[in-house]
């Protein structure tokens, strides 16, 4: 989600990005005015790409939203897709979105480990590509028919255009600056409006856009700018570690032990047991509750 303009994408590199996002909304099942958001996830699952949940900390002052990494067991190719969950849940959407970029195209560090920073057009087209699979650019132009009967925003106020984003992103769990983005790729702000929106504070509890947001819907104002924190694993990881342990693979220890890697309890899964945790396993569960 850069705001790096130095980089344009040329109309062949834009043409790709949209059918892209279109080929895997329709892969998907879902039409384009209809918003995906946190049902990103059932993305994953119908191309077995596994989900690995972790509040990863900030590092020398970088974040990372997410990555995608892959390993060849036998004849099958698993893959997993990192997500921090320190980043606010909007973040957390839109990185979901654009991993699956590199998962589709096969682009990336995770495809091509020689190479020891991510190209940055790569990026710019994986930002673009979830762009347009969250909100593509035939609902975003429909949406701003119907709200101003305009084919552009240029002489919007900027309040009109908050409350307007304020709706969009309501209904399409985009960021706040993800949608900007969106409005200006698509020519629908000009540079002065797009500088002026972009540049807002869009997190601050008391702040103008802020206010319009929780005046919309309140309860999706808190979720969007929740930072979840979350700890996980895709339902079928679980699913195997259970079954390993319903298999007689694994013993009553090791089995509490993989559960509490995800933050889970065997009686999250209705098994009743009374385990002798050892001293490993008792500082596992102290450093999940911290």
């Amino acid at each position: 989600m850069s705001r790096d303009n130095s980089l344009i994408l040329n109309e062949q590199q834009i043409f790709e990005a949209k059918r892209l996002a279109s080929d895997a909304r329709r892969l998907f099942g879902v039409h384009p005015n209809v918003p995906i958001g946190s049902d990103i996830r059932l993305f994953l699952e119908k191309n077995d790409v596994l989900l690995c949940e972790y509040p990863y900390p900030d590092s020398k002052g970088t974040h990372t939203y997410g990555n995608i990494t892959w390993i060849k067991n036998g004849d099958d190719i698993i893959t997993f897709i990192g997500l921090n969950t320190s980043s606010y849940y909007d973040e957390q959407i839109f990185a979901i979105a654009h991993e699956i970029y590199h998962y589709t195209t096969k682009t990336g560090k995770a495809y091509t480990p020689e190479v020891e920073y991510e190209d940055q057009i790569t990026e710019k087209m994986a930002d673009r590509f979830a762009a347009e699979l969250l909100l593509p650019a035939e609902a975003l132009f429909a949406l701003v028919s119907d709200a101003f009967g305009t084919a552009n925003m240029y002489d919007v106020s900027d309040n009109k255009t908050l409350r307007f984003v304020a709706r969009i992103q309501c209904d399409w769990w985009l960021p706040y600056q993800a949608i900007i983005n969106r409005l200006y790729e698509e020519k629908l702000i000009s540079v002065e409006q797009y500088n002026n929106l972009y540049n807002l504070e869009c997190r601050s509890e008391n702040g103008v856009y802020r206010r319009i947001l929780k005046s919309t819907d309140g309860e999706i104002s808190e979720l969007l700018n929740k930072k979840t924190k979350s700890i996980g694993i895709s339902n079928k990881v679980i699913e195997t570690i259970i079954s390993n342990y319903e298999d007689g693979l694994i013993d009553e220890n090791e089995f509490v032990k993989n559960l509490a890697l995800f933050d889970k309890k065997p009686d999250d899964f209705g098994f009743c047991m009374d385990v002798e945790f050892d001293d490993d396993l008792k500082d596992l569960f102290e450093s999940v509750d911290d």
